[in-house]
C-alpha cells in the first residue's frame, strides 16, 4: 500500500507545479502526497482571498483518498486577510472533512516560533502589493522583517520558471546583518535544493513555504524524519509537540 505511514493531501493552486515534485523529493519511504487544485491564475488580493471559497471542496475530495491531514498548499492565499486567517482556512478545511489540516502561512509561522527568531529578512516572488501584505501578516505576528527581495510576477505559471538560483540569489540580496533568519516564500518557488547551501553560505536559517509545510504535514502524521537535508528547522518541526504554537499570542 503506498502511504503505509501517512498521506498528504495537497489543496495546490491550480498553475502550481513546483509543490508536487517538492514533497516527493523530501518524502521519507511510506509517506505519500495526492493534490487536488484550487483554482488561482493571478496572484492578486481579490484571487487569492477567492480561495477560501473554492478550498472546502477542494479539501472534500481529497480526503477520498483517505490522507492523514490536508495542506492548503498557498503561501500568499493563507496570509492575504491578515492575522488570523492562516487560523481561519485551517479550521475551514478541518469542519469540511473532519480531517486535520495545516497551511503554509501557518507551518511557517511555527518554524520562525520554533526558532526562537524575531527579526527576519523576507523573499518572495509577488509584486510589491502582495509582498506589504505579507510584511503586514508577519509584523502582526510578531515578526520584525530587516530587508525584503520582490520578484513583480503576477501570474502563478510564472512563479514556476524561476530557478532555485533566482531564490538563492535573491535571499542573498535580502539577508543583512540584523536577520536572524531567512523565509522565503511561496510554494511555487524552487527552494529546496539551495536552503542547505544557503544556510552554510549564510551562517543562519532559512525556512521555505515548502520545506515547512511539509514538515509540519509529517508532524502532524507522527513520522519523524525527512528524506534529506533541507534546513535546520525541519528536526524542530519534527520533534515539536505543542498544537497551538503557530497561533500563538506574542
Amino acid at each position: 500500500m503506498y502511504g503505509w505511514r501517512g498521506r498528504i493531501g495537497l489543496l495546490v493552486p491550480t498553475g502550481n507545479s513546483v509543490m508536487e515534485p517538492e514533497f516527493q523529493r523530501m518524502a521519507p519511504e511510506g509517506v505519500t502526497s495526492h493534490a487536488n487544485r484550487v483554482a488561482l491564475k493571478d496572484v492578486t488580493p481579490a484571487s487569492l482571498r477567492r480561495m477560501e471559497a473554492d478550498a472546502p471542496r477542494a479539501a472534500r475530495e481529497i480526503a477520498s483518498v483517505r490522507v492523514g491531514v490536508i495542506a492548503f498548499g498557498c503561501t500568499s492565499g493563507s496570509f492575504v486577510g491578515g492575522k488570523g486567517y492562516d487560523e481561519r482556512l485551517r479550521r475551514r478545511i478541518e469542519e469540511a472533512t473532519g480531517l486535520p489540516a495545516t497551511t503554509a502561512s501557518g507551518a511557517v509561522l511555527r518554524a520562525l516560533r520554533l526558532l526562537g527568531v524575531r527579526r527576519i529578512a523576507l523573499v518572495t516572488p509577488y509584486t510589491e502589493e502582495v509582498t506589504r501584505l505579507e510584511v503586514a501578516f508577519l509584523e502582526a505576528n510578531g515578526f520584525e522583517v530587516t530587508g525584503c527581495a520582490a520578484g513583480g510576477l503576477v501570474e502563478v505559471a510564472d512563479m514556476q520558471e524561476c530557478s532555485p538560483t533566482t531564490a538563492y540569489r535573491r535571499a542573498r540580496e535580502a539577508d543583512d546583518t540584523r536577520a536572524e533568519a531567512v523565509f522565503i516564500s511561496c510554494t511555487g518557488f524552487r527552494t529546496i535544493e539551495i536552503i542547505a547551501r544557503l544556510e552554510a553560505d549564510l551562517g543562519k536559517p532559512v525556512v521555505t513555504s515548502n520545506q515547512a509545510l511539509f514538515a509540519d504535514c509529517l508532524r502532524i502524521l507522527g513520522v519523524g524524519e525527512i528524506a534529506g537535508d533541507f534546513g535546520s528547522v525541519v528536526a524542530r518541526i519534527l520533534a515539536d509537540r505543542t498544537p497551538g504554537l503557530a497561533a500563538a499570542a506574542d
